[in-house]
């Protein structure tokens, strides 16, 4: 952008934008960062949550060890900016995803999840044809109900299978606390994330009684990993959305309404009543994410005031009978702090960089739909 677009304020953008608070965001960067070395773990931010180039240098310039993606996609998109270490935390399946992976191991070190022997064979038979060696840790299921081997003793044979299957090679073991988002305390929620870390490493020590070599023991969501990093033995977290942090954040108790560091700027569009607000910006800008709380988002300025129903472009504010007024106009314009930033981030081609009110960058969110 040119020094002239650089001073222009965030209230002259077109609607509905995504604004990114830099200052926040290296706010929030930092503090995970000074987190995880306390904790003497490696950070290995999940990269889903803002699939851009931009704010993953800025978490490597502040020590991360290297980026956790969701798909072969994003991982192209990070390679393809100079990222040279990839966990792709996906089971990983499909002679079509692997030319492309085997694409990407000139360029960077990968390693994928994987929880199936159906997939460590066919990862085998690909990488071996290939002369190719594929790093792959097993994903154990701590709570979520997701993926993962369902016990200590699954993952034991599930590495025994492996043991002789060529080009692939067991390096670690993996979970995720996604449970840790219904935690209905702070309480709840540090037991949560120390029962995460502490079965990756009973399922690791496990392993490694068996004989296998275990370095990496990988856990953390971002509500989780201030605990789950505190358990001896846990050598890496994953967190992602604590880059931006957003309502679901909030409510659980991992960061306050001052971290939310992503927006999106809409416009009021019609007030056909005294009661409700109509913004430019529903489902395709705030993601359709609501935790069964039946709302989207909420206004930063103003968090009491709540984005009550959307649907696929209109973002509804409706205002109960003892509501006060926020005093919004046809033509006003809002920031509205969505209920998951990753997903809002998904919904939208690129992001605007703003200090305060201030305009400053305009970044592409390069890895936005490439989710195969």
């Amino acid at each position: 952008m040119s020094a002239a677009s650089r001073t222009r304020s965030l209230w002259d953008l077109d609607t509905p934008a995504l604004l990114v608070d830099l200052d926040r965001v290296d706010r929030n960067i930092a503090a995970m960062a000074a987190r995880c070395r306390e904790a003497s773990v490696k950070l290995w931010p999940h990269a889903k949550a803002h699939k851009t180039p931009e704010i993953a240098r800025r978490q490597i310039d502040s020590g991360a060890a290297g980026l956790t993606v969701a798909k072969v996609g994003e991982a192209e998109v990070m390679a393809a900016a100079g990222f040279t270490d990839l966990l792709i935390a996906y089971p990983v399946i499909g002679e079509e995803k692997y030319r492309r992976l085997l694409a990407l191991m000139d360029r960077a070190r990968l390693r994928i999840a994987l929880d199936s022997l159906e997939v460590a064979r066919a990862a085998s038979a690909f990488f071996s044809r290939a002369g190719q060696h594929l790093s792959f840790l097993i994903e154990a299921d701590c709570g979520f109900r997701r993926c993962g081997v369902q016990s200590v003793a699954d993952a034991v044979e599930l590495a025994d299978r492996c043991a002789d299957l060529p080009a692939i090679e067991l390096t670690g073991v993996m979970v995720f606390a996604g449970h840790s988002y219904g935690a209905r305390d702070l309480t709840e929620l540090a037991e949560i994330g120390r029962q995460e870390g502490r079965y990756a490493v009973e399922v690791a020590e496990a392993l490694r009684a068996r004989g296998y070599r275990v370095r990496d023991v990988s856990a953390g969501s971002t509500p989780s990993t201030p605990y789950a990093a505190t358990v001896a033995g846990v050598t890496e977290v994953r967190p992602g959305v604590y880059v931006f942090n957003d309502r679901k954040q909030v409510q659980v108790g991992s960061a306050t309404w001052d971290d939310c560091a992503l927006t999106v700027l809409a416009s009021v569009v019609s007030r056909p009543r005294s009661d409700r607000i109509v913004l430019d910006s529903g489902i395709k800008a705030l993601a359709g994410e609501n935790y069964g709380w039946g709302t989207y988002g909420a206004l930063l300025d103003q968090p009491d005031v709540i984005v009550t129903w959307a649907s696929e472009e209109h973002g509804i504010i409706q205002l109960g009978p003892d509501a006060t007024d926020p005093g919004l106009r046809i033509g006003d314009k809002v920031r509205i702090v969505p209920n998951h930033a990753c997903g809002a981030t998904n919904m939208h081609d690129r992001m605007f960089v703003v200090r305060g009110d201030r305009l400053e960058e305009e970044w592409a969110v390069a890895g936005r739909g490439r989710f195969r």
